[in-house]
């Protein structure tokens, strides 16, 4: 396989699809073992001829009308040459496509509650994920210079990537056994009454679990506390990483944790559970009503990352790297910067989801590696996480404009339309501000501002 650029190709491609959080540094890593078969210059060609394969029969039948022999010789040698050149890529051209245009977002299998869209059954899982081990296992022989990060990924499926039905446990930490609820209704589907009861045991065990912790919250008067939501996500930049950080426009910022908004997370939306009345969440200590609106968004609608996972934020200590530009006045175009510049976009204002995802496809994992010092497989570039802006909003000044900022990640409608996450229009609640816009929505409402984050806060398992 590691002489076999096809299937070594082939197989970042499934990969990615699974274990989507990381899709972006597969795909990445596969553009790099790719490049010697099909640079992205040819491919681009070969899709240029593909083109003109399709216009070129119209072009032959009408100088068949007008009787001009030699040219429609000359267009019918062109056009048989242009179709033995692509079809002897074959299966090449095939994978190149998926890995040099893939920009399109897949959702993570194992998150909590997202079997409905990505239409995988949780029986299916367990199948799933020792394909995925099966996967890395082979690329770990296949690609040695990133063994050692294959073979992470490999032990974090084994160890992490437990089945809800399987473990008996809620793998969001606070979604009240979504996995075990899914697969109590595909069991009853499949008429499977042994694997009913015993998940009937695993759910009403949780019941009990939520009734009681309810129960201890009512009488204590105060929020109940969360579940363990994650380790703090601290990072000691170098200097030579943060020197070249603010050349790019990026600042280095540290976020206290907030166990409040964390105990937010047990009123995220999942399949199975009833409406709470968003006027009945006690909200933490330090917050206006405001905050109303954006929680009862994550109580309607699932929401997840860029990475395809369920967006829980953990609300734990965190460093992040950060655009601390002002928000911009009304119509004033933000000051350009070299991070916009190596990302090929032409400003702030005015771009479309689709046209930043597919600038940080192409370009972000590059700008960790080559411009900060950072690993990709560490670190991630996004668009500022919702979370991230609510924490920083206060102190650097931002919601106080009537404009959107682009925020990471999507929210998801119907049977599975994603949304641009969007937020902090003065007008809508400034930080508190959140909702969806289309992907393709390009308005000069729109403003984007970029931050790194550990890619460990974007897995939801």
């Amino acid at each position: 396989m590691a002489n076999d650029p096809i299937s070594l190709v082939s197989a970042f491609i499934e990969i990615g699809s699974v274990d989507t959080v990381y899709r972006d540094v597969y795909l990445e890593r596969a553009r790099t073992l790719l490049g010697p078969a099909l640079s992205l210059e040819d491919f681009h060609r070969i899709e240029r001829w593909r083109g003109t394969l399709a216009e070129l029969p119209l072009a032959i039948a009408r100088e068949l009308e007008k009787a001009n022999w030699p040219l429609v010789k000359e267009l019918s040698q062109r056009a048989g040459a242009l179709k033995e050149e692509v079809e002897s890529k074959g299966k090449l051209l095939e994978v190149a496509r998926e890995v040099y245009t893939g920009m399109d977002v897949k959702l993570d299998p194992f998150s909590p509650g997202l079997q409905r869209f990505t239409h995988i059954p949780p029986k299916e899982l367990p199948t799933l994920r020792t394909r995925a081990v099966e996967r890395l296992t082979t690329l770990e022989h296949a690609d040695p210079p990133w063994k050692d990060f294959y073979a992470e990924r490999r032990a974090d499926f084994e160890a992490r990537a437990r089945i809800a039905f399987e473990q008996g446990d809620s793998p969001a930490g606070g979604t009240s056994a979504v996995g075990a609820r899914e697969a109590a209704a595909q069991a009853l589907k499949a008429g499977d009454m042994k694997q009913l009861e015993k998940l009937a045991d695993v759910l009403m065990a949780s019941a009990t679990h939520q009734t009681s912790a309810s129960a201890h919250g009512a009488s204590a008067g105060a929020t109940p506390m969360p579940e363990q939501t994650g380790q703090d996500l601290l990072v000691s930049y170098s200097s030579d990483t943060l020197t070249r950080a603010r050349q790019l426009g990026l600042a280095p910022r540290h976020l206290e944790s907030r166990a409040g908004l964390a105990s937010l997370r047990q009123y995220a939306w999942n399949p199975f559970s009833g409406h709470t009345d968003v006027k009945d969440v006690p909200l933490p200590s330090g917050f206006g009503e405001g905050l109303r609106d954006p929680v009862e968004m994550f109580m309607l609608f699932p929401l997840v990352n860029s990475g395809g996972a369920r967006h829980l934020p953990t609300f734990v200590a965190e460093d992040v790297l950060v655009e601390d530009f002002p928000d911009p006045a009304e119509n004033e175009q933000p000051q350009a910067s070299d991070l916009l510049a190596t990302l090929g976009l032409p400003g702030r204002r005015g771009l479309s989801r689709i046209a930043i995802e597919g600038a940080l496809f192409m370009h972000g994992t590059r700008v960790l590696e080559k411009e900060l010092g950072l690993d990709p497989r560490v670190f991630r570039l996004v668009c500022i996480p919702s979370d991230v802006h609510l924490r920083l909003g206060e102190a650097e000044g931002w919601g106080r404009r009537e404009f959107w900022t682009h925020f990471d990640g999507y929210l998801i409608k119907g049977v599975g339309r994603l949304q641009a996450l969007v937020g902090g229009d003065v007008r809508f609640g400034g930080p508190y501000d959140l909702l969806g816009v289309g992907r393709d929505y390009n308005s000069n409402h729109l403003v984007a501002r970029f931050a790194v984050v550990r890619r460990e806060r974007m897995v939801a398992w």
